[in-house]
């Protein structure tokens, strides 16, 4: 089945070896929506657009960490310096990182807590547990519906967009990673 992408520059990476692996990623999951013609890999693409979206955020902050000559566009020095010196793991952390220092303001009042959501869904690769969202059944056909797997690639080019416009590296170091082409629904 054919489907739709959008190509994203990667621009705002700065570990070689994570843009690479976004970029394989964003080609498993336009492998995965084309398979999906019964709807029976939803779960596995909302996990993948959620596991791109994480390490496409941790990339700020890793810039942030590392790049103190370089800064990072969009966050002040004092922000940057603050960052530089958190230590940051796990996709919770990392959405609250971003929200303490409006990495994503420009994307509605609601961003941070669709981040939470999508990392909800994407915490579901452990088959045994529920999904931590009030109304949301523990029966994975029913709780990876058409509505979730669409949001969830929406979500996922909205993120990279927004890092790729506002948190560009210097133009002397584009094509440093391939563009993403990720689906759209």
């Amino acid at each position: 089945m054919a489907i739709k992408t959008e190509t994203i520059p990667c621009n705002f990476v700065g570990s070689f070896k994570v843009g690479d692996n976004l970029v394989f990623n964003a080609g498993l999951l336009r492998k995965l929506v084309e398979a999906n013609a019964n709807d029976e890999f939803n779960k596995l693409i909302v996990v993948q657009a959620g596991s791109i979206v994480e390490a496409a955020l941790d990339q700020i902050i890793y810039r942030a960490q590392n790049f103190n000559v370089e800064g990072v566009p969009n966050i002040s020095e004092a922000d940057r310096g603050e960052i530089e010196g958190k230590k940051v793991e796990r996709f919770n952390s990392i959405i609250d990182v971003m929200k303490k220092y409006g990495v994503l303001n420009g994307l509605g009042n609601d961003i941070y807590g669709k981040l939470h959501t999508l990392r909800k869904y994407r915490n579901k690769v452990h088959i045994q547990d529920g999904i931590d969202i009030e109304g949301v059944s523990r029966d994975e056909g029913t709780a990876f519906s058409n509505e979730i797997r669409k949001w969830s690639l929406d979500l996922n080019v909205k993120i990279l967009k927004h890092l790729s416009e506002k948190f560009l590296r210097p133009a002397d170091l584009e094509g440093y990673v391939g563009p993403l082409k990720v689906p759209i629904e």
